[in-house]
């Protein structure tokens, strides 16, 4: 059962809107990919210098721009590892995940294609966090433990109106 399936009949535009939010979601993720293919062309063929910037990190700096170069070099990363090279149909898949995903396992690129090919699956069925924690294992680190809070002081109070006694943890 999805989440859908618990809507009401008179609550249409709850499903209207989510489905709007999805669609304006794979919109974005089209736009980054675009966003990437272009940034790659501006970088490669120098085009930031016929606009008047000496260097490509200082025209991805402008004010109307302002990307933080991580962002731009994920971006074009993304689109030079699964888009630009790819068929019509690897495309569609690729554009069924998530950019952040596709940047984290661009990693594994190297390994052979059967290893690689599970790493775009595991992309598209998990999580961000569940994902992350798989590229964890597979590069051998360990997982985060929360820490549990310890009290640094417990001071004794007694209450002056009705005498109880009582640890005060701060």
């Amino acid at each position: 059962m999805n989440k859908s399936d618990g809507i009401k009949k008179g609550e249409n535009s709850i499903l209207t809107i989510h489905q709007k939010v999805i669609q304006l979601k794979k919109d974005i993720l089209n736009n980054f990919y675009k966003l990437g293919a272009y940034l790659k062309e501006i970088r490669d063929e120098k085009i930031y210098v016929d606009l008047g910037y000496d260097t490509f990190e200082s025209y991805i700096a402008t004010p109307e721009l302002s990307f933080k170069r991580s962002m731009v070099y994920s971006l074009i990363g993304v689109y030079e590892t699964y888009f630009e090279k790819s068929n019509q149909s690897d495309i569609n898949k690729f554009k069924e995940i998530d950019m952040t995903k596709l940047d984290r396992i661009r990693q594994f690129k190297d390994k052979p294609k059967e290893e690689f090919q599970e790493w775009i699956e595991k992309a598209k069925m998990l999580s961000l966090s569940d994902l992350n924690a798989e590229i964890k294992i597979e590069r051998g680190e360990k997982e985060e433990v929360n820490e549990v809070y310890v009290p640094k002081k417990i001071y004794p109070v007694i209450c002056p109106k009705c005498g109880h006694s009582f640890d005060h943890i701060i």
